[in-house]
């Protein structure tokens, strides 16, 4: 983004009051922006992935125990229609990095696993990922990265 815009833009919202919580709000969606786009162009030239695809992979990988979780409990976690999480756990389940399977006494319900394969993947596109996350920080020094995480994270907690 320009600099000049930048600019304008604060000197616009410190000049009226109402707007100065914009001051607040879109930086933080420029910069996920930024970093959504720079995302999903990684993942799908390296991996032919899609962020969904990488959300559903990295929810088992942080949120399930034995990286085992039930669909409700991913749409849950993602905010993904049902329709939505079956086509991306038919596409990974195809590439071999989960496999779903029944519950011992209920065939009706169905448990969602990372293979070794999914696993391996998932550990290296957050690496990756980390890496490139980290340029977007660099601007700032451990302090400050400390500051703004302890800040966004009150955020954070206060929206549920």
């Amino acid at each position: 983004m320009n600099k000049k815009y930048i600019d304008d833009f604060y000197n616009r919202v410190s000049e009226d009051k109402k707007c100065e919580i914009f001051a607040l709000s879109l930086p933080l969606f420029l910069i996920n922006k930024d970093l959504m786009v720079k995302s999903e162009n990684f993942l799908k030239t390296n991996y032919d992935l899609l962020h969904t695809d990488i959300d559903v992979l990295a929810s088992l990988y942080f949120n399930g125990k034995d990286y085992i979780m039930s669909p409700t409990e991913l749409y849950d976690a993602l905010i993904l229609s049902s329709g939505g999480m079956t086509k991306v756990l038919k596409k990974l389940q195809d590439r071999g990095l989960i496999k779903r399977d029944s519950v011992t006494n209920d065939k009706r319900k169905n448990l969602v696993c990372l293979t070794q394969k999914g696993i391996e993947l998932t550990e290296e596109i957050m690496d990756n990922k980390a890496l490139m996350v980290e340029k977007s920080f660099s601007v700032l020094d451990k302090k400050e990265k400390e500051n703004l995480k302890n800040i966004l994270s009150k955020v954070l907690y206060s929206l549920n």
